[in-house]
Protein backbone atom coordinates (compact mmCIF):
# COMPACT_ATOMS: atom_id res chain seq x y z
CA UNK A 1 0.00 0.00 0.00
CA UNK A 2 1.43 3.61 -0.73
CA UNK A 3 2.24 5.77 1.94
CA UNK A 4 -0.31 7.83 2.81
CA UNK A 5 0.82 11.70 3.75
CA UNK A 6 0.36 13.17 7.11
CA UNK A 7 -2.40 14.88 6.06
CA UNK A 8 -4.53 12.29 4.90
CA UNK A 9 -4.04 10.67 7.91
CA UNK A 10 -5.38 13.66 10.20
CA UNK A 11 -8.37 13.55 7.75
CA UNK A 12 -9.25 10.47 8.09
CA UNK A 13 -8.70 10.79 12.52
CA UNK A 14 -10.58 14.19 12.44
CA UNK A 15 -13.55 12.82 10.07
CA UNK A 16 -13.90 9.36 12.83
CA UNK A 17 -13.77 12.06 15.45
CA UNK A 18 -16.41 14.30 14.09
CA UNK A 19 -18.42 11.44 13.06
CA UNK A 20 -17.95 9.91 16.81
CA UNK A 21 -19.46 13.68 18.11
CA UNK A 22 -22.25 14.18 15.37
CA UNK A 23 -25.70 14.71 16.64
CA UNK A 24 -27.72 11.61 15.94
CA UNK A 25 -29.72 12.66 12.89
CA UNK A 26 -29.68 10.61 9.88
CA UNK A 27 -30.08 12.76 7.42
CA UNK A 28 -27.24 15.33 8.87
CA UNK A 29 -24.96 11.95 9.34
CA UNK A 30 -25.85 11.42 5.59
CA UNK A 31 -24.64 15.13 3.92
CA UNK A 32 -21.29 15.16 6.09
CA UNK A 33 -20.46 11.82 5.18
CA UNK A 34 -20.66 12.67 1.74
CA UNK A 35 -19.23 15.83 2.25
CA UNK A 36 -16.19 14.34 3.76
CA UNK A 37 -15.88 11.71 1.65
CA UNK A 38 -15.56 13.85 -1.35
CA UNK A 39 -13.15 15.89 0.23
CA UNK A 40 -10.60 13.26 1.73
CA UNK A 41 -10.93 11.59 -1.91
CA UNK A 42 -10.73 14.89 -3.79
CA UNK A 43 -13.85 14.24 -5.71
CA UNK A 44 -15.62 15.99 -7.98
CA UNK A 45 -18.73 14.71 -6.13
CA UNK A 46 -20.16 11.79 -3.45
CA UNK A 47 -23.39 10.58 -3.00
CA UNK A 48 -25.30 8.06 -1.14
CA UNK A 49 -27.38 5.28 -2.14
CA UNK A 50 -30.17 3.96 0.10
CA UNK A 51 -31.64 1.12 -0.39
CA UNK A 52 -35.65 1.44 -0.90
CA UNK A 53 -37.14 -1.99 -2.27
CA UNK A 54 -35.84 -2.56 -5.44
CA UNK A 55 -34.45 0.76 -5.95
CA UNK A 56 -31.40 2.61 -4.64
CA UNK A 57 -32.27 6.59 -3.62
CA UNK A 58 -29.62 9.54 -3.67
CA UNK A 59 -30.77 10.54 -0.45
CA UNK A 60 -27.39 12.66 -0.04
CA UNK A 61 -25.33 14.49 -2.38
CA UNK A 62 -22.74 16.84 -2.62
CA UNK A 63 -20.30 18.79 -5.43
CA UNK A 64 -21.23 17.27 -8.75
CA UNK A 65 -24.10 14.91 -7.88
CA UNK A 66 -26.10 17.45 -5.99
CA UNK A 67 -28.31 18.77 -8.34
CA UNK A 68 -29.40 14.48 -8.93
CA UNK A 69 -30.76 14.24 -5.18
CA UNK A 70 -33.85 12.02 -4.62
CA UNK A 71 -33.34 10.40 -7.92
CA UNK A 72 -33.98 6.86 -8.07
CA UNK A 73 -32.54 4.11 -10.13
CA UNK A 74 -32.94 0.25 -10.48
CA UNK A 75 -30.80 -1.80 -8.00
CA UNK A 76 -30.56 -4.28 -10.83
CA UNK A 77 -28.60 -3.53 -13.27
CA UNK A 78 -26.90 -1.01 -11.77
CA UNK A 79 -23.02 -0.68 -10.40
CA UNK A 80 -24.38 0.36 -6.52
CA UNK A 81 -26.73 -2.77 -6.85
CA UNK A 82 -23.71 -5.07 -8.21
CA UNK A 83 -21.48 -3.56 -5.13
CA UNK A 84 -24.71 -4.29 -2.18
CA UNK A 85 -24.94 -8.24 -3.92
CA UNK A 86 -21.20 -8.62 -3.71
CA UNK A 87 -20.43 -6.77 -0.67
CA UNK A 88 -17.74 -5.77 -1.87
CA UNK A 89 -16.12 -2.32 -2.94
CA UNK A 90 -16.09 -1.89 -6.93
CA UNK A 91 -14.12 0.96 -8.98
CA UNK A 92 -15.39 1.67 -12.50
CA UNK A 93 -12.17 3.37 -14.59
CA UNK A 94 -14.39 4.51 -17.25
CA UNK A 95 -18.41 4.36 -16.91
CA UNK A 96 -18.43 4.60 -20.78
CA UNK A 97 -16.25 1.26 -21.09
CA UNK A 98 -17.49 -0.90 -18.22
CA UNK A 99 -20.86 -2.75 -18.98
CA UNK A 100 -21.71 -3.25 -15.27
CA UNK A 101 -22.98 0.38 -15.01
CA UNK A 102 -26.17 2.19 -15.44
CA UNK A 103 -24.43 4.43 -18.03
CA UNK A 104 -27.72 6.76 -18.75
CA UNK A 105 -27.56 7.53 -14.78
CA UNK A 106 -23.59 8.49 -15.22
CA UNK A 107 -24.03 10.69 -18.45
CA UNK A 108 -26.92 12.38 -16.33
CA UNK A 109 -24.45 13.03 -13.19
CA UNK A 110 -21.40 13.39 -15.88
CA UNK A 111 -19.12 11.60 -14.16
CA UNK A 112 -16.43 9.60 -15.80
CA UNK A 113 -14.80 7.09 -12.80
CA UNK A 114 -16.61 5.96 -9.36
CA UNK A 115 -15.30 4.19 -6.51
CA UNK A 116 -18.44 2.37 -4.71
CA UNK A 117 -18.45 1.12 -1.13
CA UNK A 118 -21.42 -0.83 0.19
CA UNK A 119 -21.96 -0.22 4.02
CA UNK A 120 -23.01 -2.71 5.99
CA UNK A 121 -23.51 -3.25 9.97
CA UNK A 122 -23.59 -6.66 10.67
CA UNK A 123 -25.79 -8.18 7.85
CA UNK A 124 -28.01 -5.45 7.46
CA UNK A 125 -27.28 -3.61 4.36
CA UNK A 126 -27.27 0.24 5.07
CA UNK A 127 -26.75 1.93 1.50
CA UNK A 128 -23.99 2.56 -0.65
CA UNK A 129 -21.25 5.46 -0.99
CA UNK A 130 -20.41 6.67 -4.17
CA UNK A 131 -17.30 8.94 -4.69
CA UNK A 132 -16.82 10.03 -8.20
CA UNK A 133 -15.21 11.86 -11.00
CA UNK A 134 -15.72 13.96 -14.41
CA UNK A 135 -12.30 12.12 -15.20
CA UNK A 136 -11.65 8.72 -16.68
CA UNK A 137 -9.48 6.89 -14.65
CA UNK A 138 -9.04 9.77 -11.86
CA UNK A 139 -9.04 7.16 -9.01
CA UNK A 140 -5.72 5.24 -7.28
CA UNK A 141 -5.74 2.06 -4.71
CA UNK A 142 -5.28 4.63 -1.86
CA UNK A 143 -8.40 6.42 -2.23
CA UNK A 144 -10.14 3.38 -1.56
CA UNK A 145 -8.40 2.21 1.13
CA UNK A 146 -9.25 5.25 2.43
CA UNK A 147 -12.81 4.78 2.00
CA UNK A 148 -12.52 1.16 3.40
CA UNK A 149 -10.68 2.25 6.43
CA UNK A 150 -13.87 4.50 7.56
CA UNK A 151 -16.45 2.49 6.26
CA UNK A 152 -17.13 0.57 9.46
CA UNK A 153 -17.29 3.34 11.69
CA UNK A 154 -19.75 4.87 9.12
CA UNK A 155 -22.00 2.38 9.06
CA UNK A 156 -21.37 1.72 12.92
CA UNK A 157 -22.57 5.56 13.31
CA UNK A 158 -25.51 5.80 10.88
CA UNK A 159 -27.12 2.74 12.51
CA UNK A 160 -26.75 3.88 15.88
CA UNK A 161 -28.20 7.08 14.87
CA UNK A 162 -31.18 4.65 13.16
CA UNK A 163 -31.76 2.69 16.23
CA UNK A 164 -31.52 5.58 18.53
CA UNK A 165 -34.48 7.22 16.43
CA UNK A 166 -35.85 3.89 16.91
CA UNK A 167 -35.93 3.93 20.44
CA UNK A 168 -36.32 7.69 20.85
CA UNK A 169 -39.47 8.30 18.48
CA UNK A 170 -40.60 4.57 17.03
CA UNK A 171 -39.66 5.12 13.54
CA UNK A 172 -39.72 2.30 11.50
CA UNK A 173 -37.28 2.80 8.60
CA UNK A 174 -34.19 4.28 7.60
CA UNK A 175 -36.04 5.49 4.62
CA UNK A 176 -38.43 7.21 6.77
CA UNK A 177 -35.27 9.21 8.69
CA UNK A 178 -33.37 10.14 5.21
CA UNK A 179 -36.78 11.40 3.88
CA UNK A 180 -37.72 13.32 6.55
CA UNK A 181 -36.71 16.60 8.37
CA UNK A 182 -35.34 15.94 12.66
CA UNK A 183 -36.94 19.31 13.54
CA UNK A 184 -40.31 19.63 11.91
CA UNK A 185 -41.50 16.16 10.88
CA UNK A 186 -41.99 17.11 7.48
CA UNK A 187 -40.34 15.68 4.23
CA UNK A 188 -36.93 17.18 3.81
CA UNK A 189 -35.14 18.07 0.27
CA UNK A 190 -34.06 15.05 -0.75
CA UNK A 191 -37.91 13.36 -0.66
CA UNK A 192 -38.59 16.80 -2.54
CA UNK A 193 -36.34 16.19 -5.54
CA UNK A 194 -37.71 12.75 -5.70
CA UNK A 195 -41.68 13.42 -5.88
CA UNK A 196 -40.82 16.32 -7.82
CA UNK A 197 -38.99 14.06 -10.74
CA UNK A 198 -41.93 11.80 -10.53
CA UNK A 199 -44.57 14.11 -10.29
CA UNK A 200 -43.22 15.84 -13.61
CA UNK A 201 -43.30 12.23 -15.00
CA UNK A 202 -46.36 11.93 -13.69
CA UNK A 203 -48.35 14.98 -15.45
CA UNK A 204 -46.33 14.07 -19.42
CA UNK A 205 -48.85 10.71 -18.66
CA UNK A 206 -52.08 12.51 -17.17
CA UNK A 207 -52.43 15.89 -18.77
CA UNK A 208 -52.81 18.10 -15.01
CA UNK A 209 -50.76 20.75 -13.80
CA UNK A 210 -47.92 20.67 -10.94
CA UNK A 211 -47.18 23.74 -9.34
CA UNK A 212 -44.02 24.39 -7.12
CA UNK A 213 -44.34 26.84 -4.49
CA UNK A 214 -41.47 27.87 -2.87
CA UNK A 215 -41.58 29.71 1.01
CA UNK A 216 -38.65 31.52 2.81
CA UNK A 217 -40.06 32.83 6.47
CA UNK A 218 -38.81 36.47 6.17
CA UNK A 219 -38.34 37.19 10.32
CA UNK A 220 -36.28 34.42 11.15
CA UNK A 221 -32.61 35.91 11.49
CA UNK A 222 -34.03 38.77 14.04
CA UNK A 223 -35.98 36.03 15.89
CA UNK A 224 -32.20 33.79 16.38
CA UNK A 225 -30.36 37.02 16.94
CA UNK A 226 -33.14 38.74 19.27
CA UNK A 227 -34.45 35.75 21.60
CA UNK A 228 -31.52 32.85 20.39
CA UNK A 229 -31.76 29.39 18.16
CA UNK A 230 -34.23 27.67 20.53
CA UNK A 231 -37.41 30.50 19.37
CA UNK A 232 -35.84 30.15 15.83
CA UNK A 233 -36.21 26.35 16.13
CA UNK A 234 -40.46 26.97 17.46
CA UNK A 235 -41.00 29.45 14.98
CA UNK A 236 -39.97 27.25 12.10
CA UNK A 237 -41.56 24.52 13.83
CA UNK A 238 -44.59 26.28 13.76
CA UNK A 239 -44.34 27.14 10.65
CA UNK A 240 -44.39 23.80 9.31
CA UNK A 241 -47.03 22.28 11.64
CA UNK A 242 -49.64 24.77 10.45
CA UNK A 243 -48.72 24.65 6.84
CA UNK A 244 -48.81 21.32 6.92
CA UNK A 245 -52.51 20.74 8.34
CA UNK A 246 -54.55 22.87 5.91
CA UNK A 247 -52.67 20.42 2.99
CA UNK A 248 -54.34 17.53 1.35
CA UNK A 249 -52.46 14.18 1.76
CA UNK A 250 -51.49 14.16 -1.82
CA UNK A 251 -49.35 17.48 -1.16
CA UNK A 252 -46.24 17.18 -0.83
CA UNK A 253 -44.41 19.88 1.84
CA UNK A 254 -40.93 19.72 2.59
CA UNK A 255 -38.38 21.38 4.68
CA UNK A 256 -35.70 22.32 1.94
CA UNK A 257 -33.22 23.79 4.41
CA UNK A 258 -32.58 26.67 7.56
CA UNK A 259 -35.59 28.90 6.88
CA UNK A 260 -36.75 27.73 3.21
CA UNK A 261 -39.24 25.49 2.67
CA UNK A 262 -41.22 23.56 -0.56
CA UNK A 263 -44.97 22.51 -1.85
CA UNK A 264 -45.76 20.46 -5.09
CA UNK A 265 -49.04 20.13 -5.70
CA UNK A 266 -50.34 18.35 -8.68
CA UNK A 267 -54.16 19.63 -9.60
CA UNK A 268 -56.38 20.52 -13.04
CA UNK A 269 -57.17 23.68 -11.80
CA UNK A 270 -56.19 27.12 -13.09
CA UNK A 271 -53.33 29.08 -12.92
CA UNK A 272 -55.31 31.74 -11.06
CA UNK A 273 -56.90 29.50 -8.30
CA UNK A 274 -54.24 28.28 -7.56
CA UNK A 275 -52.70 31.38 -6.76
CA UNK A 276 -55.71 32.22 -4.94
CA UNK A 277 -55.58 29.21 -2.99
CA UNK A 278 -51.74 29.44 -2.61
CA UNK A 279 -52.70 33.45 -1.07
CA UNK A 280 -55.27 32.18 1.31
CA UNK A 281 -53.26 29.18 2.96
CA UNK A 282 -50.44 31.85 3.29
CA UNK A 283 -52.57 34.13 5.20
CA UNK A 284 -54.00 30.95 7.36
CA UNK A 285 -50.52 30.01 8.52
CA UNK A 286 -48.93 33.71 9.06
CA UNK A 287 -49.56 35.68 12.39
CA UNK A 288 -48.55 35.49 15.64
CA UNK A 289 -47.31 32.54 18.02
CA UNK A 290 -46.50 32.54 21.51
CA UNK A 291 -42.51 31.29 22.48
CA UNK A 292 -42.53 31.20 26.34
CA UNK A 293 -43.52 34.76 27.32
CA UNK A 294 -42.19 36.12 23.70
CA UNK A 295 -45.17 37.04 21.39
CA UNK A 296 -43.64 36.11 17.67
CA UNK A 297 -44.96 37.10 14.03
CA UNK A 298 -44.90 34.75 11.25
CA UNK A 299 -44.22 35.88 8.10
CA UNK A 300 -43.57 34.46 4.73
CA UNK A 301 -42.37 35.27 1.39
CA UNK A 302 -43.58 33.05 -1.68
CA UNK A 303 -42.41 32.00 -5.35
CA UNK A 304 -44.36 29.80 -7.30
CA UNK A 305 -43.45 28.43 -10.86
CA UNK A 306 -45.88 26.17 -13.30
CA UNK A 307 -45.44 23.23 -14.95
CA UNK A 308 -45.65 22.58 -18.45
CA UNK A 309 -45.56 26.27 -18.90
CA UNK A 310 -42.62 27.36 -17.36
CA UNK A 311 -40.58 24.45 -18.20
CA UNK A 312 -40.26 20.37 -17.57
CA UNK A 313 -37.11 20.03 -15.34
CA UNK A 314 -36.52 20.36 -11.57
CA UNK A 315 -33.94 22.71 -11.83
CA UNK A 316 -35.74 24.83 -14.07
CA UNK A 317 -38.87 25.08 -12.20
CA UNK A 318 -36.87 25.35 -8.61
CA UNK A 319 -34.83 28.48 -10.46
CA UNK A 320 -38.01 30.41 -11.56
CA UNK A 321 -39.70 29.64 -8.14
CA UNK A 322 -36.67 30.83 -6.22
CA UNK A 323 -35.79 34.39 -8.53
CA UNK A 324 -39.94 35.01 -7.86
CA UNK A 325 -40.03 34.31 -4.17
CA UNK A 326 -36.54 36.94 -3.95
CA UNK A 327 -39.40 39.22 -5.90
CA UNK A 328 -42.07 39.30 -3.36
CA UNK A 329 -39.28 38.95 -0.46
CA UNK A 330 -37.90 42.22 -2.41
CA UNK A 331 -41.13 43.79 -3.17
CA UNK A 332 -42.16 43.69 0.49
CA UNK A 333 -38.95 45.52 1.90
CA UNK A 334 -39.47 48.33 -0.52
CA UNK A 335 -43.15 49.05 0.40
Amino acid sequence: MENFSNSTLEKILKLQTELTAAKPDVPYLLDLITLRAKEITNSDGAVFELVEGDELVYRAASGMGEKQIGLRIPVKGSFSGLSLQSKETLYCSDSEMDDRVNREACRRVGLRSMIVLPLYFDSEVLGVLKVHSAIVDYYSANETYVLNMLSGTMAAILHNAYRWAEREKSLQSMAYLASHDALTGVYNRSAFYDYLRRGLHRIQEDPSCLTVALFDLDGLKIVNDTHGHAAGDFYISKFASRFSHLLQHQDVFARLGGDEFGLILIHHESKESTLGLLGNLTKMVEGEIQFDTTKLEIKTSMGLSFSPEDGTEPETLMAIADSRMYEHKRSKKNK
